[in-house]
């Protein structure tokens, strides 16, 4: 397959951690290490200083690279700043430059006013692939007065997200010249319901490297339950059509290929241990959790199908409703039902909200849930408002602790203090820590708590799927105290199984993370 990258965005930007990646050499080694052809570049200087000079300085950075196409930033020239439509053409033309950007937001200017207009039509009329990100609307419905207005504009909005579907998914339908693409758009069933929509036309392959891995990216397309012709749309056929023809190159050889890589390109099943350690269940048949949150397929018979098709050995289930819902005692059934339809390779983790129990209530409760022998983990979650390390959570944390059992923690704090003093309290119990790959930042926290106390661990799920944390972490504090899960249904499961798989990591820490960590941890529990 070969893939041309619809988004890519390089150069110094503020407040950047020190190990967060972000030049061309970055990105080039990325493409590289993950076999992907050519990209569309942008630039965040581009953005972020005088857009006219930091144009020119971009287009010369990527002179002589023909597996890289710039992207311009674009404003109105009512203020003097910047070239009129017609000077701007020109100079896209002397430099071979093919798409352009709007920073509406970030330059201060707005998208709809009459002086907008001129360049907006250039773009139109002479059919230039422009972006409009998403960072960059106010809203949907900005977006729809923008289609409305400007009906054959050949637009792409990337970074939309997977909990903005519904205010997405009837503008595709209406607006056959809007094009998303899946950076931050994980949708569980994603592309196959698109596809399904009648929606191929529209979907490009694009990863926001060198700060999101390409990688993650491409198993979302490798593993796409769809023809291999639709698979080559969305992954170079839309995005070389909507150029006006240019073709993406042919990947260079990657350097440092491994079983895993290999495998996830032909989108089979991953020949290892893989097991999912953070999953949530639906009631069979929904599509939703309530809220703004679709998840297509996201009962037991759907999700069970997609981690089939990946290779997953089993995992831990908890419930959706009884997390982030509030409602502990129906999610624990739903769990308890989930497990019922599905094979025993799975296993559960009970919620409990002890602001809805009386003490004595909360005990019997515990008793009750894990007397069913498939649950050996507790999920406690931010939304009971009450902080982990309260008095009113010791009698599940004094049961677990008796038991050995394992905590999936989503934080409460910004900081790791409530789980440095459960780990602390409760030595018996393994406190993995939920979305610790979120930024280098969380990291850095996840990586001082594992290395004061043995009973701590990092799990990585989180949608930005940031380039190199996970190496970061591994690297850092063990790869023996990282921990693979993918928060499905809300997250579709191949990004976060491709942030592993193209680590830079040895195959080695990769099983390690990808399964053989988790296996360690719950044997004793499972025996």
């Amino acid at each position: 397959m070969v893939y041309f990258d619809a988004y890519t965005d390089i150069g110094p930007r503020p407040a950047k951690h020190p190990a967060e990646q972000w030049s061309l050499a970055h990105l080039e080694a990325e493409m590289e290490h993950c076999a992907i052809g050519s990209a569309l570049v942008a630039g965040t200087q581009t953005r972020l200083y005088d857009p006219h000079w930091a144009n020119l300085e971009h287009a010369r950075l990527l002179s002589g690279k023909p597996r890289l196409h710039a992207i311009w930033n674009a404003m109105p020239d009512v203020t003097d700043e910047f070239p009129s439509p017609e000077a701007l053409l020109i100079l896209m033309r002397e430099h071979g430059v093919r798409a352009i950007s709007l920073s509406p937001k970030t330059n201060g200017w707005d998208l709809h006013a009459p002086s907008s207009e001129p360049l907006i039509a250039l773009l139109e009329r002479e059919q230039i692939l422009t972006y409009l990100p998403r960072c960059e609307l106010a809203d949907f419905a900005s977006l729809r007065d923008f289609l409305k207005r400007w009906p054959r504009l050949l637009l792409i909005v990337p970074g939309t997200s997977w909990h903005e579907q519904r205010f997405l998914l009837p503008l595709l339908q209406t607006y056959r010249n809007l094009h998303i693409t899946f950076d931050h758009l994980q949708i569980h069933y994603g592309i196959e319901d698109l596809v399904e929509k009648g929606l191929e036309d529209q979907l490009l392959y694009a990863s926001y490297a060198p700060r999101m891995s390409m990688g993650a990216h491409r198993c979302y397309i490798d593993y796409a339950d769809v023809s291999p012709e639709v698979k080559a749309k969305i992954a170079h056929g839309n995005l070389s059509r909507l150029l006006g023809g240019i073709e993406a190159q042919p990947p260079a050889p990657v350097p440092n290929d491994d079983l895993l890589m290999q495998t996830a390109r032909r989108g089979e099943p991953l020949p290892c241990d893989l097991l999912d350690l953070h999953m949530h269940i639906l009631h069979e048949g929904l599509h939703g959790g309530g809220g703004s949150y679709r998840m297509r397929h996201g009962g037991p018979a759907g999700v069970h199908r997609l981690l089939q098709r990946l290779g997953c050995k089993g995992g831990g289930f908890m419930s959706w409703n009884g997390t982030v819902c509030g409602d502990t005692r129906g999610g624990n059934a739903c769990t308890k039902a989930a497990l019922d339809a599905l094979p025993d390779s799975y296993w559960g983790l009970g919620s409990f909200d002890p602001t809805h129990y009386t003490p004595g209530e909360l005990r019997s409760a515990i008793c009750e849930l894990y007397a069913d022998k498939r649950f050996i983990g507790m999920k406690p979650y931010h939304v009971h408002n009450v902080s982990y390390d309260h008095p009113s959570y010791a009698a599940w944390w004094e049961y677990g602790n008796e038991r050995g059992y394992y905590a999936l923690i989503h934080r409460t704090r910004a900081d790791y203090s409530e789980v440095t003093t459960l780990a602390e309290r409760y030595p018996n119990v393994n406190w993995v820590v939920a979305h610790c790959g979120s930024s280098y930042a969380a990291a850095d926290g996840a990586i001082a708590a594992i290395r004061r106390f043995p009973n701590i661990y990092a799990e990585i799920t989180m949608t930005p799927v940031w380039l190199g944390v996970i190496d970061y972490l591994a690297e850092t504090c063990g790869s023996d105290r990282v921990l693979y899960g993918s928060d499905l249904p809300m997250r579709d499961p191949r990004q976060q199984l491709g942030w592993v798989v193209y680590s830079r990591l040895p195959l080695a820490s990769k099983l390690r993370i990808l399964g053989g960590n988790t296996r360690t941890l719950i044997s004793p529990l499972r025996s």
